[in-house]
């Protein structure tokens, strides 16, 4: 079965900010290197969600029902409703991903 991909605002505003902050330190042709990169990441989810790991910080406390995969130092946070992907976020490895997690998720 072939899922819908969903990427909500704040994982939209993620990529712009990935793509800004590349575009300064590297190039323009890296950036969108990247987000393409990204992209795909995400679209791959259509076929096959639950290959996903639930992330550290939330097994933790006892919440399973988020996934994330890792392109590259970036972990891409979504859930799985049905037959929809919901893309939380895009974050770097090295972000305090415990805070992030906690104010995007609302637990």
């Amino acid at each position: 079965m072939r899922h819908e991909i969903l990427l909500l605002e704040n994982a939209i505003k993620d990529l712009e900010v990935i793509y800004q902050s590349l575009k300064q330190r590297a190039s323009r042709e890296v950036a969108l290197r990247e987000i393409e990169g990204l992209e795909s990441a995400c679209a791959s989810l259509a076929e096959n969600p639950s290959r996903g790991s639930v992330p550290h910080e939330l097994e933790r406390i006892n919440i399973f029902e988020y996934r994330q995969i890792i392109s590259k130092s970036f972990r891409i946070i979504y859930q799985v409703v049905g037959n929809n992907v919901f893309v939380f976020g895009i974050l770097h490895g090295k972000r305090n991903i415990q805070d992030l997690l906690r104010q995007r998720l609302s637990f």
